[in-house]
């Protein structure tokens, strides 16, 4: 074993601040409205409309912008990524700032982020706020915008409680309006006028550390490099690079984030990102293992890899660093057992059932032109499956003429299945009901109850089921306005039949920046598991057609309140793998871990999303840093060999 240390510690260099103490526009130059220095901080003279002003700076493609939003009325944001050029024949109708805009909302109750593309048109947000009990007029914001290579960070929060008020992050290029590519460029800052009440003072840029890579250190093939890391308010990274190639693990208690990126000769590529507590001045364990064709990050108390990178080119890398750092390079004790890589199949909506030592795993078919059937397939170890034939599928006599998300469960000797469908004849979100089918075989066929196949008169869909321990059924479903949100009911299934014991109680909404994309405010499709007395309900946030993921809320009662975990999302789309999302637990009595099972966009389309294959994955619990409720991780998104699950021995 070898012990290095080196590096040296450095800061961010600042490259331009400005509090406005001299009420001087020396550095700005007003592109049109009305704006002037005063009191502190650079503000409107007029009311109504908007002005804006630019910044005469070259901001690089690494760089951390802040500034303060100080007794905001609503409208005000900043320009940055390439608004140099046509910014200077804007016009209050047009303000031709191609790149990207993070600004708090006209109304001022929330925060976004979005884009304009060529010639500075306005294209629209990437997300944005529902909180408007978050934001109040007149409150003095903190803006923090973060931009790493092709990944941006942008914070707002109080400026003197310091409270996260809205976030968003966004990987360049991901959404389908974002066509403006980024370049360095200058900063604008814009205000709705408003008389001169807000303004923007105490500015600050600054640019990012670069790494200085030590050749006399490297990690060689089936090597391990073990650290001990202090986060920074500011992102420190560990590069591995071979001829200027490679990659970068990055870590920033400032936004709580920790980040792999591709490194290619001093440029960062986002790759994935894992949210998680991250408490300047806290040591943390690092480990990164050289595995040939993938190279693994673990951090913290993490059994399984915090994130994991594929590799090409496998080799031995010299390491880089941007803080000081003491580490020990020793052989590392690769798995060679059986694995399995996802995808283990295709199909969407996965379904998967425990029975009698036989995995069944049921998935939406609905091939175009054809009419919907669940498809089930069978497993004895959970990723090998068999075609099983059909469970269930629409005929000319069924009430409906098309359904998605199956789920199935077990109860006194039948089987129910649960699917959310539309009436036969009817189009749109009101003609969506839980409909369910019984059969006394897992297999199927399902047959629908001729009096009444629906669960509610309500328009909704979803229908997750739970059976507690003490045997009671729940399912969660999910009904619209404004966005879709989860509700719970208790069900009495008996002798095949389904019927709602109670009304179905609301439980979460979408409101946090992973839940509101391009498309629509969404949380949905909750499934629950049980843990040490807690209810946790794993939901899918944002969009399916989107870059959607996994996200988790606790709660003491199965009804709730249900309070979201802060550094969701738990199972989030990266480079490798989209649309991350619709996940169901596998718990199972006979194995040695959990899982989750989950549908991803395929590459074999480009289909937005409609052509899905199924991966499974490792769920399990760790202490919570706080004291709170064990947190739920998720060994994935996977795309890499990974052990296969083994049996508990009888």
């Amino acid at each position: 074993m070898a012990n290095y240390t080196f590096g040296e510690a450095k800061d961010m260099l600042l490259a331009y601040e400005n509090n406005f103490s001299d009420n001087s526009m020396k550095d700005f130059t007003v592109i049109f409205g009305d704006m002037e220095v005063r009191d502190g901080a650079l503000r409107t003279t007029k009311t109504g409309g908007h002005s804006t002003a630019l910044l005469e700076f070259a901001n690089k493609p690494n760089f951390v912008l802040e500034a303060d939003f100080i007794n905001h009325q609503g409208g005000g944001g900043i320009f940055f990524g390439g608004v140099a050029g046509g910014m200077k024949k804007s016009t209050p109708e047009d303000d031709k700032a191609n790149g990207y805009y993070a600004f708090v909302s006209v109304d001022g109750l929330g925060g976004a982020l979005g884009c304009t593309t060529h010639p500075g048109k306005w294209s629209g947000n990437f997300t944005a706020s529902k909180n408007g009990d978050r934001f109040t007029i007149g409150q003095d914001l903190h803006f923090y915008i973060r931009v790493t290579g092709d990944y941006i960070v942008y914070t707002i929060s109080d400026c003197e409680t310091k409270e996260e008020l809205y976030r968003a992050e966004y990987r360049k290029g991901d959404s389908a309006f974002d066509r403006s590519p980024f370049e360095t460029g200058t900063i604008a800052i814009r205000i709705n006028n408003d008389g001169g009440k807000g303004g923007f003072t105490n500015l600050k840029i600054y640019e990012k550390k670069e790494p200085t890579t030590y050749t006399d250190a490297t990690l060689g093939l089936c090597e391990k490099l073990t650290a001990r890391l202090t986060p920074t308010n500011a992102e420190e990274l560990v590069v591995f690079e071979k001829n200027g190639q490679g990659f970068a693990f990055g870590y920033d208690a400032a936004v709580e984030r920790l980040v792999a990126y591709k490194y290619l000769h001093g440029k960062l590529m986002f790759l994935t990102q894992h949210a998680m507590q991250l408490t300047a001045g806290n040591t943390y364990d690092f480990t990164a293992v050289n595995g040939g064709n993938v190279l693994s990050f673990y951090f913290g108390d993490h059994t399984w890899p915090i994130m994991e990178v594929q590799v090409k080119k496998p080799g031995t890398y010299n390491i880089g660093t941007t803080a000081p750092i003491t580490f020990d390079i020793d052989k590392a004790s690769l798995y060679e057992g059986e694995t399995y890589v996802n995808p283990v199949t295709y199909g969407a909506d996965p379904e998967i059932l425990y029975h009698d030592g036989t995995f069944y795993l049921y998935t939406l078919h609905h091939p175009f032109g054809s009419k919907c059937s669940v498809r089930v397939r069978t497993s004895k170890n959970l990723y090998d499956w068999e075609e099983a034939g059909f469970a269930f599928s629409i005929t000319e006599d069924s009430p409906i003429h098309y359904f998605m998300s199956p789920n199935v469960f077990y109860k006194d000797g039948w089987f129910y299945l649960l699917i959310a469908s539309q009436f036969a004849g009817g189009y749109g979100p009101t003609e969506f009901r839980v409909f369910y089918a019984s059969a006394r075989s897992p297999l199927g066929p399902f047959v629908m109850n001729k009096e009444k196949p629906y669960v509610n008169t309500e328009p909704e869909i979803g229908g997750a089921p739970f059976v507690d321990d003490d045997g009671r059924v729940y399912i969660t479903t999910v009904r619209f306005g404004g966005g879709n949100h989860i509700y719970i009911q208790e069900l009495d299934a008996k002798d095949g039949v389904l019927s709602k014991k109670r009304d179905a109680v609301h439980c979460i909404s979408p409101t946090e920046h992973y839940e509101i994309d391009e498309w629509a405010p969404i949380s949905e499709g909750g499934v629950i598991t049980k843990h040490n007395g807690y209810y946790y309900m794993m939901y899918a946030s944002g969009h399916f057609r989107g870059h959607y993921g996994e996200s988790y809320a606790v709660s003491k009662d199965i009804y709730g309140p249900y309070k979201k975990y802060k550094y969701n999302e738990v199972l989030a789309s990266n480079r490798y793998v989209e649309g991350a999302g619709d996940c169901m637990f596998v718990v199972c009595p006979d194995l040695e871990e959990n899982y989750v099972v989950y549908h991803k966009h395929s590459d074999r389309a480009n289909n937005k999303g409609f052509d899905r294959d199924i991966c499974i994955d490792r769920f399990y619990f760790v202490p919570s840093e706080d004291g709170g409720p064990d947190v739920l991780r998720v060994y994935g998104p996977t795309d890499t060999p990974v052990p296969a699950p083994k049996f508990k021995k009888k």
